[in-house]
Parts: structure tokens; C-alpha cells; sequence
């Protein structure tokens, strides 16, 4: 399988957690290509910014055409991610909701885990946009994060550690979604230090894409920008 990573912030950092993530998710059954946005914020955070980086994830895929079996978006408000499964002739599956599907497997309830308080009500319109209202436990929020802190995460687990338990004792969440691209990775390294389970968008969205491209399921396009191969 040839999986595309698009990622229509504009850091070139967060493209690579990613398809490193993605890469050592799939091993040798898949080739991992990233793009990255060249126009628009280096990190998505508000609603004037999605509807900009919507436009600049269709522009990625247009760029790519033919030369990717599946693809994986890479922000975690999904943004853009109905319009490209309209066009594209393969799996497009978004990170944020693969994330909760695969909480509600382990889970009766989930919290979504983000930073920035303007992202909030953006998750929480996301989690009713699929439905999910019933299951969910909210969304919290650590604050805005530095650059530094943007570029190696691992500097917040402390903070991600006691938010996840604080969902867990205090909302009476059962799993923790990792709401944000940059947290690629991070489950992992909580996975002993928290009461509930944590998800991984990318983790999740790379497997679940890799099980529709076997199964070959895919929405029907109305477009053609790229085909199965």
C-alpha cells in the first residue's frame, strides 16, 4: 500500500511525526509519503484556519494524484476530510476520527485531550458532527503550547498525565483521545503512567486505513483526481 499523509498545517515537523509514526505503525507492508501545506497557519487552531486549510488539502491531494492507494489526514480537526472523500477514488480516513472510533471499542466513554482553549468547541462540534455525543465524556485542554513545546511534546507528558487522570476521576472518562497532530507517538509513553487507556489518532487512523485498503472499501467519489491502483 502506498499511504499519502496530508497535513495542511504548514510545519514540516509535525508531516514528519507523522510518517514517522505512520512508517513504524505499517513496517514494510506500506510505503509512507508526506506533504505538507505551503500556504496557510503552521498550526490549524481556530475556524478561519480550518476553512483555509480545507482548501489546502484538496490542493495537496490534487498535487498527488495516482501516486497513493490510500490516505491518512493528518490534523486533528479532520479538516477537509468529506471533501476529499468525495474526490478521491480511495480510503480517506481522518485522525481525530479514527481516535474516538477505536475509544469506543475499549471504552463506554471518552474524553478528547487538546491544547488551546479556541479548540475546544471545535472538538465537541466534531464529536456531535459524528454522533458520538452519547459516549463522550468532554473535551479538555491544556494551554496554548510554546514552540519548543510544539516541536518535542514529550516536554508536556507531565501535564498530559495528570489531564488523563483527571478525565478519568472527575468526568468518568474510560479512554482519552490525544486530540492534536504534534501528540503523534505519545500514547505509548503514557500507556504505564495513566488509569485509562490513551489513543493515538495516528496510531489508530494508520491502522484502520490499512484495513480498508485491504478490504478494498472505499466512499464512492464524485471526482477523479486519483485512482486505485
Amino acid at each position: 500500500m502506498r499511504l499519502l499523509v496530508i497535513n495542511p498545517n504548514t510545519s514540516q515537523f509535525v508531516t514528519d511525526r507523522i510518517c514517522d509514526v505512520a512508517g513504524k505503525t505499517l513496517g514494510p507492508r506500506a510505503t509512507v509519503r508526506g506533504v505538507t501545506g505551503s500556504d496557510g497557519p503552521r498550526i490549524v487552531g481556530n475556524r478561519a484556519e480550518c476553512a483555509w486549510a480545507a482548501g489546502e488539502a484538496l490542493r495537496l491531494a490534487r498535487g498527488e494524484a495516482g501516486s497513493f492507494d490510500a490516505v491518512l489526514l493528518g490534523i486533528s480537526f479532520d479538516t477537509g476530510l468529506e471533501a476529499l472523500r468525495q474526490d478521491l477514488g480511495v480510503p480517506v480516513v481522518g485522525m481525530s476520527e479514527a481516535g474516538m472510533l477505536l475509544a469506543m471499542t475499549v471504552a463506554r466513554r471518552f474524553a478528547m485531550l487538546t491544547f488551546g482553549g479556541y479548540a475546544v468547541p471545535l472538538y465537541e462540534e466534531l464529536i456531535a458532527q459524528y454522533g458520538f455525543q452519547d459516549r463522550s465524556a468532554g473535551v479538555l485542554s491544556l494551554p496554548a503550547l510554546s514552540q519548543a513545546e510544539l516541536e518535542n511534546p514529550r516536554l508536556v507528558l507531565p501535564q498530559l498525565e495528570a489531564a488523563i487522570t483527571a478525565a478519568a476521576k472527575t468526568r468518568g472518562a474510560e479512554a482519552v483521545v490525544l486530540a492534536g497532530a504534534i501528540f503523534a507517538g505519545l500514547a505509548a509513553e503514557l500507556r504505564d503512567r495513566t488509569p485509562i487507556p490513551v489513543v493515538d489518532g495516528i496510531v489508530a487512523a494508520t491502522g484502520l486505513v490499512e484495513c480498508l485498503h485491504a478490504l478494498g472499501l472505499r466512499k464512492p467519489s464524485l471526482g477523479s483526481f486519483s485512482k486505485p491502483a
